[in-house]
């Protein structure tokens, strides 16, 4: 009984070995998705909400949202904006079991509807757990650097 009992308990701890670690690759690459599916030629909440968790959070120009919120804001600036590009690079990732924390640079370039082209550079941060085997984004920090128009 009492081998039994080591057994068992062995099994137990070293369960989370079984699992698949995050690599720095998929960290990166759920990122990517990320920006992807914000694409305004093909946004839509509901693909955007399959890489997010459902207690994501966004915080970006001061204010913090929910995806709700951020919904909201893309709908209102899709009517001035036509299309949208970002450039992630510069990654700085760290990862432990469950977890990934992505530091990267986003350079973004927006066309409006009067043909002018919004040029930003941010400085971002995100969050990403695993939920139900799958790495989600939990929460972004967006700090803008500069922003001319073109």
């Amino acid at each position: 009984m009492k081998q039994l009992t080591i057994t068992l308990l062995t099994l137990i701890f070293s369960f989370g070995t079984w699992a698949k670690s995050i690599t720095q690759e998929e960290a990166i690459s759920k990122l990517n998705q990320f920006f992807e599916l914000l694409d305004l030629e093909v946004y839509e909440k509901e693909k955007v909400s399959t890489v997010i968790t459902d207690d994501f959070l966004i915080f970006e120009m001061g204010k913090a949202w929910n995806m709700d919120e951020f919904d909201e804001f893309i709908q209102e600036a899709s009517n001035t904006t036509i299309s949208t590009d970002w450039v992630l690079s510069n990654y700085e990732v760290s990862i432990d079991d469950n977890s990934a924390h992505i530091s990267y640079v986003n350079d973004g370039v927006f066309k409006t509807t009067d043909n002018e082209l919004v040029i930003s550079n941010w400085l971002e941060s995100v969050y990403l757990v695993k939920e139900d085997g799958e790495l989600k984004l939990k929460f972004l920090q967006s700090d803008l650097v500069n922003r001319e128009t073109r």
